[in-house]
């Protein structure tokens, strides 16, 4: 009896004194462990989202970019007019950027952009950056502006509906069947839907009140017009197109990083001011195939291109970085948390130059 009661009063002391000091560290090192495996695994998999996100927002900095300046460079020199046949009355010596009849130029370095091309900020945002390259693409777009029936020589013409696309000293393009001319709208009367054409005003101004098409026009030409010359005919079936003419460069955004920017004169949201398009491009190197060079049918830098009216593709290398996962950027995804950085590189032919058209 003493004998069971003992062993009962020990097996019951056993069952209150809880764990020993060594089955405790056991159990404090096995937790410790499953800790650190669940926390490497969640590290791994924060950091492979990292990864993935920054190569995503690389490639789709790199696409953006690409389908902008591809579209710009297929349509260079082109218009919805479907003729060569184009003439300007704008007056010489205003903003080429406005007018200019070549539809492509380059740069190799886009701070050497001259200040009579284009007002370009020299520090701060949208400022180029120095040893990039920049290109310059002109075409003309199809505004849906048609006109009312015309008849006889033309000063002015009429909307068939109203618009808000014109303003005063806009620069447009009136197609003909076999002509395009481009001219500065002196006025718009939204009332009557007319664009009227003038000489003076405006920067840089019209050189006729006639819409001529060849500027200067034939001086023996009969008929009323600007300094007795004529003006011409146009089809009843004429319409209205937007001329657009763009300088692309890499330039420093308001945080200090970079940016691909689009500068233009009249057609920016605020003219004069480069447009911040794509966040995240770092760099940008443009060649230039010209079939004609003397040095050999290959691609050329914008100082070896002899003459751009041959160019007829464009080879575009974009560097562009992942943003950063913290505050201000300042953890990216890559090697010693630095922003991953990637390059890209496509060719792009210009449509109306392909086959020696």
């Amino acid at each position: 009896m003493i004998s069971s009661k003992r062993h009962h009063e020990v097996a019951a002391r056993r069952r209150t004194a809880g764990f020993t000091l060594v089955e405790l560290m056991i159990a404090m090192i096995l937790g410790l462990l499953l800790i650190a495996g669940v926390g490497s695994v969640f590290i791994a998999n924060k950091d492979a989202y990292r990864t993935n996100e920054a190569l995503s927002q690389a490639q789709e900095s790199a696409r953006t970019s690409f389908e902008f300046l591809a579209r710009e460079i297929r349509e260079a020199g082109a218009n919805p007019c479907g003729t060569a046949n184009v003439a300007s009355v704008l007056n010489p010596g205003g903003d080429p950027m406005l007018y200019s009849n070549g539809p492509i130029q380059g740069w190799d370095d886009a701070a050497s952009i001259p200040a009579t091309v284009a007002s370009l900020p020299a520090s701060g945002t949208g400022a180029p950056i120095g040893g990039e390259s920049a290109i310059r693409l002109a075409s003309a777009k199809d505004s849906g502006l048609a006109l009312e029936p015309m008849t006889g020589p033309r000063a002015n013409v009429k909307l068939q509906s109203p618009t808000t696309q014109i303003s005063p000293d806009d620069i447009v393009m009136l197609c003909d069947v076999d002509k395009a001319t481009i001219f500065q709208v002196t006025n718009y009367n939204s009332a009557n839907r007319t664009v009227v054409h003038n000489t003076g005003g405006g920067d840089p101004g019209n050189q006729t009140k006639c819409l001529n098409h060849p500027v200067p026009p034939d001086p023996d030409a009969p008929g009323p017009g600007a300094s007795g010359a004529a003006c011409n005919d146009f089809s009843p079936s004429s319409y209205l197109a937007i001329p657009v003419n763009y300088i692309w460069y890499v330039g420093t955004n308001r945080d200090g990083g970079r940016s691909l920017y689009r500068y233009g004169v009249s057609q920016n949201p605020v003219p004069g001011q480069p447009t911040e398009l794509v966040r995240g491009v770092w760099g940008m190197t443009v060649t230039y195939h010209e079939p004609t060079n003397s040095a050999g049918n290959a691609y050329y830098s914008a100082a070896n291109v002899n003459n751009w009216a041959n160019v007829d593709a464009v080879r575009l290398e974009m560097t562009v970085r992942s943003r950063g996962f913290q505050p201000g950027g300042t953890r990216g995804a890559g090697t010693d948390a630095q922003r991953l950085q990637r390059a890209f590189t496509t060719t792009v032919g210009m449509r109306n130059r392909l086959n020696g058209n």
